[in-house]
């Protein structure tokens, strides 16, 4: 007798409050969605279930409406793929409760958590500082320990600020506009404020070839940015009012021809931060100009910050690193849409 053939399914796993939650939620159990984003936002965990006879709404959801209202609950996913794939596993980390939405008919009840919830000090609460003598990563530390959440800079760079004001800000809110200045991108995941450098990121190996024609995948787009992500070359000039000096530093893309240059007057303090924050505006503004979105088969190893490799699409082939992974399980089975941009060329 043949070796048996065993069926392909996935398995979720999901806890509340960390407990495991997952045998009393399978006979109600509609679909779940875990959103990985590396672009400056948060992560975001959906849970659907049915509720006809009304045990949701009347019983199960008392305390997770109420943490809703102001209280923490804690939410957590496991992602497994059962006879096939490699045997890996996607853990999407833990997330807060946001909302609670019920509709109907048929009925079901929406349970929507956030790696950053809305309610949340960091992230609601408007506050007027100056900011004199700290770095970036000081500032960020600051911030994510007057939230009561964990800490990561992983960036090389470490921009010095002498004062900087924030004005009537939330701290996520004013820390994301530095983060952005300084070409440093930010994200809220697993209890943790992060900062890192998307370059790090883009010049890691790619983890998986996509060949037009190959398989692998079921739907695609791709696309072609506006003439406001395609600077050829940028251009950071400060006229130090003390001395009268001009200090300027420039970057190019190699990728972009042409000649349109973006000016960018901030203040600098050599030639070689002139040159860094050149390179980091050029990248900010051109990361658009090729981007794509693939929807495959369920894969647990498409996550935010890796990169791939197109293959075959002509003008499109080349490196991209995945901006947004959405990954969904339900009555369909499993897939996964990712978003990526490709990597620039400097």
């Amino acid at each position: 007798m043949g070796e048996q053939v065993l069926a392909r399914r996935t398995e979720v796993t999901v806890s509340f409050g960390g407990v495991d939650i997952t045998r009393d939620i399978k006979p109600y159990f509609l679909d779940l969605t875990y959103t990985d984003d590396a672009d400056d936002t948060v992560d975001d965990l959906k849970l659907t279930v049915q509720d006809r006879d009304g045990v949701w709404v009347e019983q199960w959801l008392e305390e997770a409406v109420e943490a809703a209202a102001g209280n923490k609950l804690s939410i957590g996913a496991v992602i497994a793929p059962k006879h096939w794939g490699n045997g890996d596993t996607l853990d999407t980390g833990t997330f807060e409760l946001d909302s609670v939405d019920v509709s109907g008919p048929p009925a079901t009840v929406t349970i929507n958590a956030t790696s950053l919830a809305f309610s949340s000090d960091i992230r609601q609460t408007k506050k007027s500082k100056a900011w004199e003598s700290y770095n970036l990563s000081g500032i960020g530390r600051e911030m994510a320990a007057g939230g009561g959440m964990g800490y990561m800079y992983l960036a090389d760079q470490d921009p010095y600020y002498d004062r900087v004001e924030q004005t009537k800000q939330s701290d996520i809110e004013f820390l994301k506009k530095l983060c952005q200045n300084a070409g440093i991108s930010i994200k809220a995941t697993d209890g943790k404020i992060v900062l890192f450098d998307q370059a790090d990121y883009e010049a890691k190996p790619p983890v998986r070839i996509i060949e037009k024609g190959k398989g692998g995948y079921d739907k695609y787009k791709l696309a072609s940015g506006s003439a406001d992500t395609k600077y050829a070359m940028c251009r950071v000039r400060y006229m130090n009012p003390a001395t009268g000096t001009c200090i300027e530093g420039t970057a190019e893309d190699p990728d972009v021809s042409g000649e349109q240059c973006l000016e960018i007057t901030a203040k600098v303090n050599s030639i070689g931060q002139a040159q860094a924050l050149a390179q980091k505006t050029l990248r900010l503004h051109n990361k658009l100009a090729l981007t794509g979105t693939f929807t495959m088969p369920g894969d647990v190893g498409m996550v935010a910050g890796v990169t791939i490799l197109l293959k075959g699409w002509g003008g499109w082939d080349g490196k991209y690193i995945v901006q947004r992974a959405t990954h969904t399980v339900g009555s369909s089975g499993y897939t996964t849409q990712i978003k990526i941009r490709k990597v620039l060329g400097y």
